[in-house]
């Protein structure tokens, strides 16, 4: 088995407003990406990015059943509207960015492990009948919080005895008090077919 962090190895694409995805994501981007004459042989694709929409808001229904997840697969996604129970929301409320609670990497942490911790410092997905402000408020929230930041992967076009699995996927709080935003990290492990010594 062949190991790979994200972006080595591997074809790496970043998403937002200069890759189309704001205005939506052409066949183009989502084909894998040759050259004529190169013989490389990929190990991954990988699709990246702020994508300005989460899996759990209503508002959210057309983009959860867009094209790019029958392409890519989301480590963090059951199905569209509904998001596996460990995944978080990336998307820090930013009336809390810079709390005492939240402003070093090391209390970020803490209060992202701790379920009402997130509820005060996350944004958590609209629907028509709330705001996605809810710091301080008790309600009932659905989800683990807004996640707008996604990586996705695919195994098109890749060798056909190759299988690619998500070894790790985490939540990174080295950024605190820096962005509204959780950044996320995966370890994509890539095995060939053949079997090692």
């Amino acid at each position: 088995m062949a190991y790979s962090e994200l972006g080595f190895g591997g074809a790496l694409r970043t998403a937002g407003p200069a890759a189309g995805v704001g205005g939506g994501v052409s066949e183009s981007h989502l084909a894998p990406r040759r050259d004529k004459g190169l013989e490389d042989q990929v190990a991954f694709d990988v699709l990246l990015g702020d994508l300005n929409f989460d899996n759990c808001s209503s508002e959210d229904k057309l983009e959860q059943q867009h094209v790019l997840f029958t392409h890519y697969k989301d480590p963090c996604r059951m199905g569209p509207g509904e998001d596996k129970p460990w995944a978080l929301g990336t998307l820090l409320d930013p009336s809390g960015l810079y709390d005492e609670e939240v402003s070093s990497p090391e209390s970020l942490q803490k209060v992202m492990e701790n379920e009402e911790g997130r509820k005060e410092y996350l944004v958590y997905p609209t629907s028509k009948n709330q705001c996605s402000s809810l710091k301080g408020r008790k309600i009932p929230l659905k989800g683990n919080g807004r996640r707008v930041d996604y990586i996705l992967y695919s195994e098109e076009g890749l060798q056909q005895d190759w299988k690619v699995d998500v070894e790790e996927f985490s939540f990174i709080t080295q950024l605190a008090g820096l962005t509204d935003h959780l950044p996320v990290a995966v370890r994509l492990a890539v095995a060939t077919g053949e079997e090692e010594p």
